[in-house]
């Protein structure tokens, strides 16, 4: 039997959820009658809350920030260090504990029991898919929670996300300006992963806007995979000259493929690339990368999620932080 939730509390009360929360919580007077209503509704349905949010609504704190992180690979990557570096920075400054939760299995009910402990106060999620059943548990169990990422629905969430209209625009108008007209996009196939659509998305739209004819190949993570996806895509299309990669792991192997062809790398073939964790100190040259200021997003994120805990207002509870690009060296 599926075990209730706030979200029932407010359905059989005929309130909003926010105002069971508060009810809870004691965070905003409520009238007498509504209360009642709740309360009602709680002994109806036999509602337990979680550990979380009973300590939550007694105002007990375990001063713990749990910081949720899907790993993609076996080995933690050095953008997702920069995620971890500038989370539990901003984290233990102001006195929480960061507790990492680092795992492949992205089931709410793993999730969902680790809140149930009362280990954590709440917690900031990473790898958001477009539909994610993180988000929508923890909205039901009224768990405090901040994304680094977006769903496809944002309505009444608290997030961070890399503006990544903005990094594909300046991109484009960069290669543009050294006279590239066959701009490539290495990405991440994967149609529920909010980073990879609205990538693809904005990839197309800036083709649109600089009346460029769209090349598209999927591309994994490994350097492996970036060399074979960049092998693939000069086969079909020789008349590339410039590439985006959605990572910069890939974009070694994709390096080596372009230089394998005797094409030199920025001279006759410009690449850009997400992130530079790796690839400046493997590969002959320094490329350009798109920096999406991990470590600040991650930071932000911790202070929105402290503020939530808190009860300090957020004054832009949705905030996209423009990337830089750095162009590259020879």
């Amino acid at each position: 039997m599926k075990r209730p939730t706030i979200a029932d509390v407010a359905t059989r009360a005929g309130v909003s959820r926010s105002t069971v929360s508060y009810a809870l919580s004691n965070k905003r007077p409520i009238s007498e009658e509504t209360r009642l209503r709740i309360q009602q509704a709680i002994e109806e349905l036999g509602l337990r809350p979680n550990a979380t949010a009973k300590r939550l609504a007694s105002r007990e704190r375990s001063r713990n920030i749990g910081f949720v992180l899907p790993l993609v690979t076996p080995e933690m990557t050095g953008l997702e260090m920069k995620f971890i570096s500038g989370a539990s920075r901003a984290i233990n400054q102001a006195d929480y504990t960061f507790i990492l939760l680092a795992h492949s299995d992205r089931s709410p009910e793993n999730l969902l029991r680790f809140a149930e402990s009362g280990l954590v106060d709440g917690f900031i999620l990473m790898e958001v898919y477009m539909q994610d059943d993180r988000v929508d548990m923890l909205q039901r169990e009224g768990i405090p929670f901040v994304l680094i990422g977006r769903c496809a629905d944002n309505t009444g969430l608290t997030y961070v996300d890399v503006d990544i209209q903005y990094a594909l625009e300046s991109s484009f108008a960069h290669l543009t300006a050294s006279g590239h007209q066959a701009i490539a996009y290495l990405h991440k196939d994967d149609d529920q992963y909010g980073f990879s659509v609205r990538a693809l998305r904005e990839y197309h739209a800036a083709c649109d806007r600089f009346d460029i004819s769209p090349l598209l190949q999927s591309c994994g993570l490994s350097p492996e995979e970036g060399e074979v996806a960049m092998n693939s895509l000069l086969d079909q299309h020789p008349e590339v000259t410039a590439a985006i990669v959605w990572s910069d792991i890939p974009t070694v192997g994709a390096v080596q493929a372009i230089q394998a062809r005797g094409r030199q790398i920025p001279n006759d073939f410009s690449i850009i690339c997400q992130e530079h964790s790796i690839i400046s100190n493997l590969a002959s040259f320094v490329p350009a990368v798109i920096d999406i200021r991990a470590d600040e997003m991650a930071a932000q994120a911790a202070q929105f999620l402290i503020d939530l805990l808190e009860d300090q207002p957020i004054e832009q509870p949705q905030l996209l932080f423009p990337p830089k690009l750095v162009l590259g060296e020879r």
